[in-house]
């Protein structure tokens, strides 16, 4: 792109860090630099589902897990400050282009953050870089914007906090450095959550916020796609196996359809429990089309092979899409309240449905659990599309 031809209204401010929220009216759309972000992300993703893929166990499970979600509270922390600080200076972009290293980085360590002490001393510099990047953010934040003061100092606290466990853990050895890594998350994931007062003086842009785990969305699906794509070439086109990568592409297209189409971003207008809900359910949104993606994968390779009914595949699959629904299905029933609604309780019901698919799936052919899985959310689409719309529950709005 020729430089100056991009038309957004994002205008270099030298020096000074403002608080963008009250100067963006109603609408504000995801800048190229943002974007440009996300593309580590594809990478890290990449390499997680990787993890899946070489251990479809409940081991390879929880290291999936320890490993998705540190990387996905990365991305979030960075969008939630792009969100109210990204002032798109020279140096702000040059912070996060040393961020996007930090990610790489830590994206490399993925495959060997449980291999011994030396991988997982690197997974742990890698996100305590990514960290200290943050906390150097949210400091330059805390000096030029004194309204959002009570904000950036919690924020210092809780990720400095982290930050800090994270780096004590390079020094320690395995197993004891995970429970470093498991302290560090947890003082970070509580940070928002008890900062609620502090948020509400300075809140984020309730369109931007969407838009942006939308992207993250795509980056998810992207990566379904390509297992899809591997799947593919690796079936030496025998039917079976063609018609199971359709299934779980099929089952993207699906997942795809209830955010995008069904996924309400109101809650974020009230950050207490609605927009929590909102906010920590996409990591099972995200989650759970990540690994519906890896279970998709080996059920076309099983299928090509030939041999018994599902033993990884099926489990997977079902975990994924049950993890996915629970997400949705969460996020909308505080939304709406919990007495529920028929969206609410069909999805958190499917998805429970689905778990027990999940428990019980060894020994069902790829075709027919796929079969069920795509009509089950089939049958979900066409309950989003037809059940009366139920309003969010009446609060007062975010000031």
């Amino acid at each position: 792109m020729a430089r100056g031809t991009y038309t957004g209204k994002i205008r270099l401010h030298r020096g000074r860090v403002r608080l963008r929220v009250s100067e963006e009216g109603t609408h504000r759309a995801a800048t190229p630099l943002e974007l440009f972000f996300d593309l580590v992300f594809v990478v890290a993703v990449a390499e997680l589902v990787e993890v899946l893929l070489g251990s479809p166990s409940w081991p390879g499970a929880l290291h999936f897990t320890a490993l998705f979600v540190p990387i996905w509270w990365t991305w979030v922390c960075f969008t939630f400050y792009a969100d109210r600080f990204d002032n798109d200076d020279r140096v702000y972009r040059l912070i996060m282009i040393a961020a996007m290293m930090a990610v790489l980085l830590l994206s490399v360590a993925v495959p060997h953050a449980f291999d011994g002490a030396g991988g997982a001393k690197r997974f742990a510099l890698g996100y305590f870089a990514a960290r200290l990047i943050l906390v150097g953010l949210y400091l330059r934040a805390h000096f030029h914007v004194p309204k959002a003061r009570l904000l950036t100092k919690r924020f210092l606290q809780g990720y400095g906090l982290g930050a800090a466990l994270w780096g004590a853990s390079a020094l320690l050895p395995v197993p004891y450095c995970y429970v470093l890594w498991v302290a560090g998350l947890v003082a970070e994931l509580l940070t928002p959550i008890l900062s609620s007062s502090a948020i509400a003086r300075v809140p984020f842009n309730v369109s931007h916020v969407p838009e942006r785990f939308g992207l993250f969305t795509i980056i998810v699906l992207g990566e379904v796609v390509a297992l899809n794509a591997i799947g593919i070439a690796s079936s030496r086109l025998r039917a079976e196996a063609l018609v199971v990568v359709a299934g779980s592409f099929l089952l993207a297209a699906c997942q795809w359809w209830i955010v995008f189409d069904h996924v309400d971003a109101s809650p974020l207008r009230q950050w207490r429990l609605t927009g929590q809900a909102y906010v920590y359910g996409h990591l099972f949104v995200h989650g759970g089309i990540a690994v519906t993606g890896v279970g998709g994968l080996l059920a076309a390779r099983e299928a090509d092979a030939g041999g018994p009914p599902l033993s990884d595949g099926g489990p997977v699959l079902c975990f994924g899409v049950a993890a996915f629904l629970l997400g949705v299905g969460g996020i909308h029933l505080l939304n709406v309240g919990l007495g529920g609604d028929l969206r609410s309780w069909s999805r958190l019901g499917l998805g429970a449905v689905f778990v027990l698919f999940g428990v019980a799936g060894d020994g069902i052919s790829p075709v027919l659990l796929e079969t069920l899985l795509v009509g089950g959310l089939a049958c979900q689409i066409l309950i989003e599309s037809r059940a009366a719309v139920v309003g969010q529950v009446e609060r007062n709005p975010r000031p």
